[in-house]
């Protein structure tokens, strides 16, 4: 897809308040996560002055709910408006900081009323796990979260390296979750007990800490694969052939990472009937890595990606795989990091390892010995166990390689752009909003 060249403009960093992206995707991010925070706000007066069994468990809930959209504001445009009520009413705009202290407090608060686990036939609601899950990656990022950024890039906050181990380890030592495997699966072929996260039965996972919920019922389902796949790989309707991964990306991967099975490449077949699949033309369906001109690709070229696979039961588009947010494994990832950046490199190495056992029959340890080797592998990892789960630009951002780093149609851009710009759409609805530096 072209889209007025919203998505080139997101890729390539050089969107403002407005571009093409500023007035579309952006904007549409700022409007979609303060509806989130509107309708928890409701809810929450609705119930304030009533009585019943799990009001405090409900309240619990929707403050979290709420916490977790300004966790995305926050990462996504730094100091946003604090909304607590649900008056509709200009509000002045927060410091960035002072939205993660928000952020933070509503967690902790929240937590002793939620409990360790549902039945599954509540499956998906929030519990103690999903906000120690949310702690730990708020602790990780929180040298971003608490910093200030200007026209000339990022000067961190303070580092929260020892209350995100410990947050990860709340989840790790729960004996709630498990890393999926082919054992707990119960699958024999290769990568099915990792896959099993991204199934349309992964609402049976293990590993699952915190997920956003999809049915196959029309529009309720996951509508990933229309994003990736040719026309003509599914039923009806047809995809939209848009979505690829960048060749740099899928090279990375080792050939023996069991994680490389969600990339498509080479020669296709439709994903719901298992036939040989053709392109437009007729030919055999082959997908390459390479895409010589990002602006007049052609049918095959770009590998796709089939993370999350049909759904047996879809309806049209609409399938049932929820999409995780939060996993066990990232846990020991976030604990890894952490425990590398504060000198427990040998610790770190310990759980990276035991990532990366799972993705590899036999296992292939880290070569990676020093604190600074340790720090890129465990990007790296994020990399390979994350791929399409809405991590890597926060990564790259904590790893201060988000603006500096060159790819594919991606050149140096100038490191203010950590943050988004605030939609201008939002500035002349607001004018209390102040646009973030350099826009």
């Amino acid at each position: 897809w072209y889209d007025n060249g919203k998505w080139l403009d997101i890729h390539g960093q050089t969107f403002t308040p407005t571009s093409p992206a500023g007035l579309d995707n952006i904007n549409s991010a700022w409007v979609n996560m303060f509806q989130g925070v509107a309708r928890a706000n409701v809810v929450l007066d609705g119930i304030a002055n009533t009585n019943f069994a799990s009001k405090a468990t409900v309240t619990a809930e929707l403050r979290v709910l709420r916490a977790w959209y300004y966790f995305l504001l926050m990462d996504l445009f730094g100091g946003v408006p604090i909304a607590t009520d649900p008056s509709i009413a200009a509000r002045p705009q927060a410091s960035r900081d002072s939205v993660f202290r928000f952020i933070e407090s509503e967690l902790k608060a929240s937590r002793a009323d939620l409990p360790v686990n549902w039945p599954s036939n509540m499956n998906g609601r929030i519990t103690q796990g999903a906000v120690d899950a949310m702690l730990a990656s708020l602790y990780l990022n929180a040298q971003v979260f608490t910093g200030t950024v200007s026209a000339t890039g990022l000067a961190p906050g303070a580092a929260r390296w020892a209350d995100a181990v410990t947050e990860a380890n709340l989840v790790i030592n729960s004996g709630v979750y498990q890393l999926a495997t082919n054992t707990t699966a119960g699958c024999s072929t290769t990568g099915c007990g990792w896959r099993s996260n991204f199934t349309a039965d992964n609402y049976k996972s293990p590993e699952i800490i915190f997920a956003v919920k999809y049915l196959n019922q029309s529009g309720l389902g996951l509508n990933f694969l229309m994003r990736a796949l040719h026309y003509n790989q599914y039923d009806s309707p047809a995809p939209w052939n848009g979505f690829a991964t960048l060749a740099d990306t899928y090279a990375a991967f080792d050939s023996a990472d069991q994680r490389k099975q969600i990339f498509l490449v080479g020669p296709q077949v439709n994903l719901v009937t298992g036939l040989p699949a053709k392109d437009r033309q007729g030919n055999p369906l082959i997908f390459t890595p390479d895409i010589p001109n990002v602006t007049a690709a052609t049918e095959g070229q770009g590998v796709r990606i089939d993370k999350w696979p049909v759904d047996p039961a879809h309806v049209q588009q609409d399938n049932g795989n929820d999409y995780a947010w939060f996993r066990l494994a990232e846990m020991y990832l976030i604990r890894a990091e952490a425990n590398n950046e504060l000198g427990n490199t040998a610790a770190a190495i310990l759980d990276l390892n035991l990532i990366r056992a799972r993705a590899f029959s036999p296992p292939q340890p880290t070569t990676a010995v020093t604190q600074a080797q340790v720090r890129d592998a465990i990007l790296n990892e994020r990399l390979f166990e994350f791929t399409w789960e809405g991590k890597r630009r926060q990564d790259l951002v904590r790893a201060g390689k988000f603006t500096s780093g060159t790819w594919y149609a991606k050149t140096t851009s100038t490191p203010f752009r950590v943050l988004f710009p605030i939609p201008q759409t939002q500035i002349e609805t607001n004018p209390q909003l102040k646009q973030n530096p350099g826009y």
